[in-house]
């Protein structure tokens, strides 16, 4: 392949072959986000997607580290590259994201046909980075948690888009590697996201997420920006834009206005991911989570109460260090009283450098996944419970396709984020319908075209 200055200009106007990349992405709806800007910025530069490994000229892997798991995973994959590196030595295979920053030349260490490693906060520089290693054959390695001047593009245009308002945390919350990972909070200007969801809008876009480790932190770091409520009524009269969702929030900053705010903007869906993380005021004491059950549920109170027919969703760990059989029972009964639209429960995985590594990780791993089992029956029992209970109801539904189960039928989200399927023409993808509930499952509800 020429890589002098000439040869460059040529693949960007077309003149010769197009490089192809492979995108894999392991993790949260930030990484999804990026991972489509990513596409963006190396479509822009003449590359084109592939499907398959083998086919690609860039391997971009963009990663999570917030348990071990996704970690095994990713050096499992790369693993299993190593065979298609020796037969194309010239395939440039890079690691981004989360797992980049925290294990950062490691990974040149346990898995050698690797040729980039760069961290979140300077994905912008990829195409940088590739050139780097084509004109010398050198690996490069950027984990600073700077922004990089090159920001990355917007997403491409769809149905459905994330847009990320704000990036990094500074909660330091015991078992969670994000602060470290992904660096203080840095919001976007509030000016800047109106015109990119303009921008999505007029290329077809119905429905945007707001994306942060924690939105409610918007524009505090930033002086004279708006605050999250603010931002959602600058944002909320962007022409062509049919919904807005937001995740994720951080129980401690949501407060009456916030909640009234919501209930308020028409766009605004009914749908709040509040991550409660344990039942249990030692466990949260422990988590440096900032807040109490009582406090947790007092909220809850409020939301419902001011939001109405709010989906709740939610974040629980089982197995923190310490967590005793009591402790987690009691849990359970806070659980079960609360009652959860959705819960997204993890066993606790220490990560080096929290505060909870630290930690004597006193239970078992047998009692840790006993106790997810447990606590994942309970939760599907009452998410299937309450998605019964909407037999019946109509519900605004935004149809995004066929059905990944049955592509006979229909299937799109409700403005609680409830998943329907429904038979439908296929006209009706990418509208706005009524559907009236007739089952209920713990994946979401079926229902038939109401009217």
């Amino acid at each position: 392949m020429n890589t002098d200055e000439d040869g460059a200009e040529e693949t960007h106007a077309g003149k010769s072959p197009q490089r192809g990349f492979f995108l894999k992405v392991w993790g949260c709806q930030m990484n999804e986000a990026e991972a489509e800007r990513i596409g963006a910025q190396l479509r822009s530069l003449g590359w084109r997607p592939v499907a398959d490994a083998a086919d690609a000229d860039l391997i971009f892997l963009h990663t999570c580290c917030v348990r071990e798991r996704p970690e095994r995973k990713v050096y499992g994959f790369l693993d299993s590259l190593r065979a298609l590196k020796d037969e194309k030595p010239r395939t440039i295979i890079a690691v981004g994201g989360c797992m980049a920053q925290k294990e950062g030349a490691r990974i040149f260490q346990r898995a050698p046909n690797v040729s980039i490693v760069v961290g979140p906060r300077r994905l912008g520089r990829l195409p940088e980075l590739v050139g780097a290693v084509e004109q010398t054959g050198a690996r490069q390695i950027d984990v600073a948690l700077e922004d990089a001047q090159a920001a990355l593009p917007e997403a491409p245009p769809t149905l459905t888009a994330f847009v990320p308002i704000i990036e990094g945390c500074t909660n330091y919350c015991a078992y969670c590697i994000v602060p470290h990972v992904r660096g203080p909070e840095r919001s976007r200007p509030s000016r800047e996201i109106r015109v990119e969801m303009e921008h999505l809008a007029a290329r077809g876009c119905r429905e945007v997420t707001l994306l942060g480790q924690n939105v409610l932190a918007y524009g505090a770091e930033r002086r004279g920006e708006r605050d999250f409520s603010s931002l959602l009524e600058f944002v909320h009269d962007v022409a062509g834009i049919e919904r807005i969702r937001f995740t994720t929030s951080h129980p401690r900053d949501a407060g009456e206005r916030f909640f009234h705010t919501v209930a308020s903007l028409p766009k605004v869906c009914e749908s709040l991911h509040l991550p409660l993380q344990a039942g249990h005021d030692a466990l949260l004491a422990a988590m440096n989570r900032g807040y109490t059950v009582a406090d947790y549920l007092r909220k809850v109170e409020l939301a419902r109460e001011i939001i109405p027919g709010l989906a709740l969703s939610t974040d629980l760990i089982v197995g923190f260090p310490g967590e005793t059989e009591e402790q987690f029972r009691a849990s359970l009964e806070v659980y079960r009283g609360i009652r959860f639209d959705q819960a997204f429960m993890f066993a606790y995985s220490p990560r080096a450098g929290t505060a909870a590594a630290e930690m004597a990780d006193s239970v078992a791993a047998e009692v840790k996944q006993r106790r997810l089992m447990e606590l994942i029956e309970m939760q599907n029992a009452v998410s299937t419970e309450i998605n019964a209970a909407a037999v019946g109801r109509v519900f605004e539904v935004l149809v995004e396709g066929p059905s990944a189960r049955n592509p006979d039928r229909l299937s799109g989200r409700t403005r609680q984020n409830k998943l329907m399927v429904f038979d439908g023409a296929a006209d009706l993808v990418e509208r706005s319908v009524a559907v009236r509930a007739t089952a209920g499952h713990v994946w979401g509800m079926e229902g038939r075209l109401a009217g």
